[in-house]
């Protein structure tokens, strides 16, 4: 079975995650597969909680020691409520061989919606993945979106509205910004492969499909 980063085409440089339904598992998942080519780094645009994985670093001092003895790291600041921010000294984004960066919140949920302000791609990035989380089919946008308002109104229906493969992609192919799409969360006994298969076929971009929990993949497209 072919590595992850192989199938989403991942290249040296840095690397934005946006979505929902697996960020932060696909980011550890890319961070540890590409360990073996180069240097690592995890860092974040929006607040989140620190990664317990890997040393932190506060400074680009700090950040070339850990790259140095530990060969991975997760850079950033700190807010006032002790949430990870991105990194507020110059260079971090070139400072290690695989830049990870996540690039918005989703409150846990597996399909969301962007305000304006986000997500927050830096202008260095070389690939940007979006996440879906599969879980979402067959539950409402009220139940399984993040900012249900704006997901209904990218979707042209209510937020009582079931998410169905075509609808989600309709909302994906609406915002845009990314290359290439994973659709995780395919590892209950019951799903249908129909329904990624669906999915694919109403986007316009590559999709690879997988589970992060089971550790399988595919590329559909």
């Amino acid at each position: 079975m072919a590595q992850l980063w192989e199938l989403l085409e991942i290249e040296k440089g840095l690397t934005a995650v946006m979505g929902s339904g697996g960020k932060t598992g696909l980011l550890y998942e890319l961070a540890e597969e590409l360990r073996t080519y180069g240097k690592g780094l995890r860092g974040t645009t929006p607040h989140i909680m620190r990664p317990p994985q890997y040393p932190f670093a506060a400074t680009a001092a700090e950040l070339a020691s850990a790259l140095t003895s530990h060969g991975a790291a997760c850079a950033g600041s700190f807010t006032a409520e002790g949430k990870l921010t991105a990194p507020d000294f110059p260079g971090w984004e070139t400072a290690a061989d695989f830049v990870l960066v996540e690039a918005d919140g989703s409150k846990r949920l597996p399909a969301k919606a962007h305000e304006t302000w986000e997500p927050v791609l830096p202008p260095q990035r070389r690939r940007t993945v979006c996440v879906l989380g599969a879980s979402a089919f067959g539950q409402t946008i009220r139940q399984a979106a993040h900012r249900p308002a704006l997901y209904a109104a990218l979707a042209e229906v209510t937020e009582d509205t079931v998410i169905t493969p075509k609808l989600a992609a309709r909302v994906l192919m609406a915002e845009g910004s990314f290359d290439v799409i994973y659709v995780n969360q395919i590892d209950d006994p019951g799903f249908s492969p129909a329904l990624t298969e669906s999915f694919a076929r109403a986007v316009s971009c590559p999709v690879v499909v997988g589970s992060l929990h089971r550790r399988r993949w595919k590329k559909l497209r």
